[in-house]
């Protein structure tokens, strides 16, 4: 480690070992509904759950191990104040993307509702407002991002997605183009 490297927070470290351990243990207590053991047509190490289940085993019981390690560490040597305010504002830190994530999930559920390139489009240019790119030249480069990549994907790569119940507000003409192109 160089000289201008901050240590790890313990308390980051902690909190996130904890997340993983939860995450593995739910997996693993999963496997049960998830997948099933299968014949074992080459032999026993052919069944089809049985890699899972070691690998997430085997994460568990790492995860468990340092988490186990992390507590001790903590209890031999309390963070400091300093450490716990520091840890809290980098653990809320980790939410920010979550929130993107919600975007995108409202963009997934609007193309089915909204068509492509009208979902297309509100999403890119809500991200570009939500990060406060407002200028018009930002505004016009994210509509001409949208026709772009509803000109890559439905011509291009020839995507093609289910008519959205507002396509049936147009006029027929009209609704065969939106069909057809957006």
């Amino acid at each position: 480690m160089t000289d201008d490297e901050l240590p790890a927070n313990r308390l980051e470290s902690l909190a996130l070992t904890a997340m993983f351990f939860a995450v593995a243990l739910a997996l693993l207590l999963a496997m049960p509904w998830a997948t099933r053991w299968g014949q074992a047509s080459g032999g026993w190490w052919t069944r089809p759950a049985l890699m899972p289940g070691l690998a997430l085993a085997g994460l568990t019981l790492a995860n468990l191990i340092t988490l186990g390690r992390a507590l001790t560490d903590l209890r031999a040597d309390p963070p400091t104040p300093e450490e716990r305010i520091v840890a809290r504002q980098n653990i809320l830190g980790w939410l920010r993307p979550v929130e993107f994530l919600a975007y995108f999930a409202i963009y997934v559920w609007a193309i089915g509702h909204l068509g492509y390139l009208l979902a297309t489009l509100t999403f890119i240019l809500g991200l570009m407002l939500r990060v406060r790119l407002t200028s018009p030249r930002w505004l016009l480069t994210g509509v001409l991002t949208a026709l772009a990549l509803v000109a890559i994907f439905r011509v291009g790569l020839g995507v093609w997605m289910p008519a959205p119940p507002l396509y049936d507000l147009a006029p027929d003409a009209l609704r065969t183009a939106l069909i057809r192109w957006f």
